[in-house]
């Protein structure tokens, strides 16, 4: 044996020419190289597997094992019954006014809470309130109508009636009786009635 000790570093066996490209060698001739993937050259179906043909659109299939959505709250019975015993209250003077709006107020009112005691709607106490104030409507409409018949009465007003449906078609006699309720009201509450320019 040698006594030399054997070299520190052996040279590379190749070092690769500069720009990365790999040595001149045996390379196959061109056209020849194998299809990418290792796969020989043919037919395939479309990526994905499945055959070509007719499909539903994505999410057209139902959901299974899906909870039911919530409707919405079904408020609107309570709300036009707010409105409408707010509009009687306001019109209780006009009576007709405060006994319509109220009526359809309360009405509507227990739609609100029977809907709300359902679990379809949220304003119970909304269609609660709508239910008080149309009936407070329709007693302030029915006050004011017996104060008023009352006041009439009271003032000769069927004495006036009966003087009107007496005149008939005469105008003459109708600002007769006009006239003569007129009196009769200033004489016994003591008031001036302005007569109205012609």
């Amino acid at each position: 044996m040698s006594d030399q000790p054997p070299p520190e570093n052996p040279p590379p066996p190749h070092d690769p020419p500069p720009g990365g490209y790999p040595p001149p060698g045996n390379y196959p001739p061109q056209g020849n190289y194998p299809p990418q993937g290792g796969y020989p050259p043919g037919n395939y179906p479309p990526q994905g597997g499945y055959p070509p043909g007719n499909y539903p659109p994505q999410g057209g299939y139902p959901q299974q094992g899906g909870y039911p959505q919530p409707s919405p709250p079904q408020n609107t019975a309570g709300i036009v019954a707010v409105v409408l015993a707010i509009l009687g209250i306001v019109l209780c003077w006009t009576i007709l006014g405060g006994i319509i709006f109220g009526l359809l107020a309360v009405v509507l009112g227990f739609i609100g809470r029977s809907k709300s005691k359902k679990g379809t709607a949220t304003n119970g106490a909304i269609s609660l309130v709508a239910i008080i104030l149309g009936l407070v409507a329709v007693a302030l409409s029915i006050v004011l109508l017996v104060i008023g018949i009352g006041l009439f009465n009271s003032s000769g007003g069927t004495d006036f009636a009966d003087c009107i449906s007496d005149a008939g078609n005469n105008q003459r006699e109708q600002q007769q009786c006009a006239d003569k309720w007129q009196q009769n009201i200033e004489d016994r509450f003591d008031v001036t009635i302005p007569n109205e320019p012609n």
